[in-house]
């Protein structure tokens, strides 16, 4: 997951803001407060334009999470479970466990961001012709005037046709769907988001050589970002594919490290956590495994308690829903992880013998191997 700070959650989904959401926040408010609002509305003070800018940044903002949040409540209700966003000044990244399964589903989350904005539009629209025929305050008209028009500027912007960008999403749905391949059709919608990137930043020099030294620097910026989401999210998609078809028995370790559940927790991390260098470890008793002892357990129990506390008492006891199958597929269990924000899950088959373990690490390792003997 990318870089953020936790906020709150709306419809189950939790929201962050990346770490450069508030350098962004200022450069966008500074822009609006030396530009935008004076061209539109002369005369006024400096503090009362720095306002207007503060506010259109944040209420921008809003809409951004509006936007995003149509995306993921359109994917919950398909079945992809998206239990993060993080948000950023003009979009944000959402925590897929998993990506779509076929071409009618991608097509039906990509396009309810743009609904959104095209709403907002409308809506802003609508309000500034209210507030205008009732208050006739430009201040406030004249916000709300800014917000219709970033809303389209969005929508237009959104639905170019480049990956990772809401009509590059539209393009790979309709390739995939035509050609079955959706791992080509995310190339060349890549390629295309790619394209377009390097063409904002080009311009943007050229905007500030010839004197626009603000909207080539913002040119400069969302087109710096584009590149690299367009990218990372290729690669992501490749190292998925990589393991499709791959079950937990292939990749998972056999020969797992267990302790016993009467150990004191002094003994467990002298000849355990310090030897063997694991994050958790299954807890056995009578050999059955009967729980998951982690570091994090450790912690909490407190270092004053280490030599009194045993290994039972500290453990987290083992549930259907903290293991894994050996026959379900890798996939399955990355989503898992992915979405518990587990790094070890043991291996049991259905009379409950300890099989193996599979972490986080043995999945990536896997991915990033197979993706390069593929190419």
């Amino acid at each position: 997951m990318a870089r953020g700070i936790s906020l709150f959650k709306i419809l189950g989904i939790r929201i962050s803001l990346d770490y450069t959401w508030f350098i962004v926040f200022v450069l966008f408010a500074w822009s609006l407060s030396r530009g935008y609002f004076p061209q539109n509305i002369p005369g006024l003070s400096g503090p009362m334009y720095l306002a207007m800018g503060a506010v259109s940044a944040l209420m921008l903002f809003i809409c951004v999470l509006i936007h995003e949040l149509s995306h993921s409540y359109t994917a919950n209700r398909l079945g992809l479970d998206i239990k993060e966003i993080t948000l950023f000044i003009f979009g944000g990244v959402a925590r897929l466990t998993r990506e779509p399964e076929d071409a009618m589903t991608e097509l039906k989350v990509a396009v309810a961001g743009p609904a959104a904005s095209l709403a907002l539009g409308v809506f802003f629209i609508l309000l500034k012709k209210a507030l205008a025929s009732v208050l006739q305050i430009p201040v406030i008209t004249s916000v709300v005037g800014f917000l219709a028009t970033i809303n389209f500027v969005l929508l237009v912007f959104n639905m170019i046709p480049g990956f990772p960008l809401d009509g590059g999403r539209v393009l790979r749905a309709i390739w995939w769907a035509r050609t079955g391949d959706v791992k080509n059709a995310t190339r060349v919608s890549t390629q295309i988001g790619k394209a377009f990137a390097m063409f904002l930043i080009v311009f943007g020099f050229f905007q500030i050589i010839s004197g626009y030294f603000v909207q080539g620097l913002w040119a400069i910026l969302i087109g710096a970002f584009m590149q690299q989401a367009a990218e990372t999210s290729y690669r992501q998609l490749v190292l998925k594919m990589a393991i499709e078809g791959i079950r937990v028995k292939d990749i998972m370790t056999k020969n797992v490290v267990t302790v016993d559940s009467d150990l004191l927790l002094s003994d467990v991390i002298e000849r355990y956590f310090f030897n063997y260098h694991f994050v958790s470890f299954p807890v056995t008793s009578n050999g059955k495994v009967v729980g998951l002892l982690t570091l994090n357990r450790v912690r909490e129990a407190g270092r004053e308690k280490w030599g009194a506390t045993a290994v039972r008492d500290a453990m987290e006891k083992l549930t259907a829903d903290m293991t894994l199958h050996p026959n379900d597929t890798a996939q399955h269990a990355l989503a898992r992880m992915v979405s518990d924000d587990v790094g070890r899950y043991p291996v049991l088959d259905e009379a409950g013998s300890l099989k193996g373990i599979l972490s986080r690490r043995d999945i990536m390792k896997t991915m990033e191997f197979k993706a390069e003997l593929e190419g």
